[in-house]
């Protein structure tokens, strides 16, 4: 089975896309579950590059290597991310947190 890959990348940002927030509350709401997931996403990248040189040993190492996985980070959780902000809008939602 072949996917052509810009039909699929088109359909998942077409699925994902971001909508309007109706409200403050939602808004607040879905830039705080934005940095929920950004925090996550940090540790995460910063597991995968503990057995990296990339940025040396000692201090300074961590230092770049820390700003590194943070900046990495918060754009993943931008750009769509994981999906981890949509799907805890919805939770909220449905249990009526958000009205």
């Amino acid at each position: 089975m072949k996917i052509e890959r810009q039909v699929a990348m088109e359909s998942s940002a077409l699925t994902r896309a971001p909508h309007k927030p109706a409200t403050k509350k939602e808004q607040r709401l879905r830039e705080k579950c934005q940095e929920f997931e950004a925090i996550l996403l940090q540790r995460m990248v910063e597991v995968m590059q503990a057995d990296t040189n990339l940025f040396g040993r000692g201090v300074q190492g961590e230092f770049f290597g820390g700003m590194f996985a943070e900046v990495i980070a918060k754009e993943l959780a931008k750009n769509p991310g994981l999906g981890l902000t949509e799907d805890l809008i919805r939770a909220y939602q449905k249990a009526g947190l958000l009205n």
